[in-house]
């Protein structure tokens, strides 16, 4: 839309996108979920577009321009409206996505039920209930054992009965995509001033950009973070607790693997009492630098937990009642990473648990102001894994939700979504270079540059 020949950066490019229907035919209405970023594949650059629907089947799309060079534009269509209201009736609606499997243990008794949110049954159930914030999950009571000998949870992938809808022979298993592709080019007009990374700062949309793969926030400013000596020196001293999945324990990964796992060794809690058995990748993690007086820790959110390994219940409690056990202070800091796991569920259970969330971290910083709060959102996952039940699509809807509920209160934000899209990675579990950038805007919050 108004082309130039050339453009600085800071400016604005928009690209009018405009679809037809599987007729070719225009169509007249919007609701497609589509993605889009610039990239300099030479410099290892890369930046998410903003996404305007008009309603009447095209769309504007800005791109911020952040560095100077030759830059491609690529538009991908990941789903059309008529597949995301199905992808809506299967998230609201059906109940067969995953089977999940309580397993009740009493000594060397040991027996199995079937559990989940929700069980439309007479027969006799176990409620395990978070009492404070009405959440709750079910299992069938077991023949002999009693309901507080749950142990453990694990899943197993069903084939939803809403698959028939995306078959290949409906054309819409296949993901649709096209690419908008255009070379312009950018001239460079100087280093953008931006403010400190400060707590309760909004995080728009782009939040940044990737330049020689590493990532420069768009509203605060940086450090890097590539030496050793940086990263633990701004964590000395501090406590850190990560809550959520997988996604989040890959910050405890990393951090160990970074700092080299000798100061700072990971464990996982084998050698404490409850945790004795849990030689899982749910079970709880703790890192502790006695020298720089670090300690970083990782537990699973509560259920829904996702995964064939088990889920051990004195592991992962809601997090709620973690934040309100955590007695706060200058050197406490929290980060809380959840969905991945609530995207096959309907969106309201994620919007509960993100707002009780909330209102536990708000009472943890009126008790305590100094305690410092993150919030990461999803990341993009593989496009073909468990489309139904943990389409990208999902997560996108809870990352809006998230941006919402935690508006106006002092956390900081780190887009791992943003990230994601402007890097063109699709894997649940991001490469390392990825989660890096991710640690450094976070701790450019607690140790900017002038601190």
């Amino acid at each position: 839309m108004n082309p130039k020949e050339n453009y600085c950066v800071g400016e604005i490019v928009s690209v009018r996108v405009e679809m037809n229907d599987y007729r070719g035919k225009p169509k007249t209405y919007g609701g497609d979920f589509v993605l889009a970023r610039i990239h300099s594949p030479e410099l290892k650059a890369g930046a998410a577009g903003v996404l305007e629907d008009f309603n009447n089947g095209t769309y504007r799309v800005n791109f911020t321009l952040f560095w100077p060079g030759s830059v491609k534009v690529s538009v991908l269509l990941i789903h059309s409206s008529e597949v995301l209201s199905t992808l809506w009736q299967a998230k609201e609606y059906c109940n067969d996505k995953f089977i999940f499997t309580g397993t009740f243990r009493n000594g060397t008794l040991q027996e199995t039920s079937r559990c989940d949110i929700h069980l439309s049954t007479n027969e006799t159930v176990c409620e395990f209930k978070d009492e404070r914030n009405q959440e709750s999950f079910f299992c069938f009571k077991p023949k002999t054992l009693p309901c507080e000998t749950l142990h453990c949870l694990s899943s197993d992938n069903t084939k939803p009965s809403f698959l028939v809808f995306f078959s290949k022979s409906r054309n819409i298993l296949i993901i649709l995509s096209g690419s908008v592709n255009r070379m312009f080019s950018v001239l460079d007009r100087g280093p953008q001033a931006a403010g400190k990374c400060e707590l309760g700062m909004s995080s728009p949309t782009p939040s940044g950009f990737f330049h020689s793969d590493r990532w420069s926030s768009s509203y605060c400013r940086m450090r890097s973070f590539q030496s050793v000596s940086d990263m633990n020196q701004c964590l000395q001293g501090k406590q850190v607790y990560l809550r959520g999945d997988s996604t989040i324990r890959q910050w405890i990964e990393y951090s160990t693997y970074k700092l080299n796992g000798k100061d700072f060794a990971l464990t996982n809690l084998n050698d404490i009492n409850i945790f004795k058995q849990m030689q899982t990748p749910q079970a709880p993690k703790l890192a502790i630098d006695k020298r720089r007086n670090i300690t970083m820790s990782w537990k699973m959110h509560g259920f829904p937990c996702i995964s064939n390994a088990p889920c051990f219940i004195s592991g992962g409690i809601y997090i709620v009642q973690e934040l309100d056990r955590v007695a706060g202070g200058e050197n406490t800091v929290v980060v809380i990473s959840i969905g991945q796991h609530l995207r096959p569920f309907p969106l309201k259970l994620y919007i509960t648990r993100m707002v009780n969330i909330k209102q536990a971290v708000t009472r943890l910083l009126r008790r305590s102001p100094l305690t410092r709060v993150f919030v990461k959102s999803e990341n993009t996952r593989e496009l073909n894994s468990f489309m139904i039940q943990m389409n990208n699509w999902h997560g996108h809807l809870q990352n809006l939700a998230l941006k919402e509920v935690f508006r106006g209160v002092k956390v900081g934000f780190i887009d791992a979504w943003d990230m994601t899209v402007a890097a063109n990675t699709f894997e649940v579990h991001p490469n390392r270079n990825i989660v890096h950038d991710q640690i450094a805007l976070f701790l450019s919050y607690l140790c900017g540059p002038n601190s």
